[in-house]
């Protein structure tokens, strides 16, 4: 019986072998390259940040009827679970569930770039992510415009030592150049997450649905 001859492959990483490659003909080339793209962000300035940001926390306090999140599962087909967890916990009768469109408009109201006239090539990130979270998708600080060559780097679905060192550069700039901000969310989370957690306790949400709600609401630690 002839059977087929396997390999055992060393691993490889895409991102990597761009860098080496061009690291033989340009010195400390992954550096030049990661700090050219945090150089080109775009961020709210800060005192139009810390006005939204209030608006935000305002809005919320107050339970008011234009609250967004984004989609949540596979084609939003778990939206009707984070709706009732916004009403039972939040106080939130109807959260509004926003494809991008949200976080868009505050870029562009807040910033001198609007992607139909005098921007392109850049894409809207959320840099801490957690979409979910009404805190968050509409966040001044959790909103920015980056180079499309970037977004790689950015997305959940990137993987590798690369993603994780741009990230975390990346990361640490917002949380560096919105702390109040952030801090200010951090303590919101740590009063609001046992209360989550006890509305899941209380509906018996199985495991690993509970582990996607509650990635929506951790503190954001650098």
């Amino acid at each position: 019986m002839v059977t087929k001859e396997t390999r055992t492959l060393e691993p490889i990483d895409g991102y990597e072998q761009f860098f080496d490659f061009f690291s033989k003909d340009i010195k400390n080339f992954k550096k030049k390259f990661f700090d050219f793209g945090l150089k080109k962000i775009i961020t709210i300035e800060k005192e139009k940040a810390e006005k939204e940001w209030k608006n935000l926390l305002s809005n919320i306090n107050k339970g008011s009827n234009n609250l967004f999140i984004r989609n949540f599962g596979r084609d939003g087909k778990r939206n009707g679970e984070m709706k009732e967890l916004y009403k039972k916990v939040f106080g939130i009768k109807d959260i509004k569930i926003d494809k991008n469109t949200e976080p868009t408009k505050l870029l562009q109201n807040n910033t001198d770039y609007n992607k139909r006239k005098n921007i392109s090539n850049y894409q809207i990130s959320h840099v801490f992510g957690m979409t979910g979270n009404v805190y968050c998708f509409v966040a001044p600080w959790n909103i920015v415009y980056i180079p499309k060559f970037y977004d790689p780097f950015t997305g959940h679905e990137a993987k590798g030592k690369c993603v994780e060192e741009f990230q975390k550069l990346f990361r640490e700039k917002i949380f560096n150049e919105f702390k109040p901000q952030i801090e200010a969310y951090n303590k919101i989370m740590r009063k609001k997450r046992p209360e989550i957690e006890a509305w899941l306790d209380k509906k018996k949400i199985v495991k690993k649905s509970r582990e996607d709600i509650l990635k929506h609401f951790e503190e954001i630690k650098i």
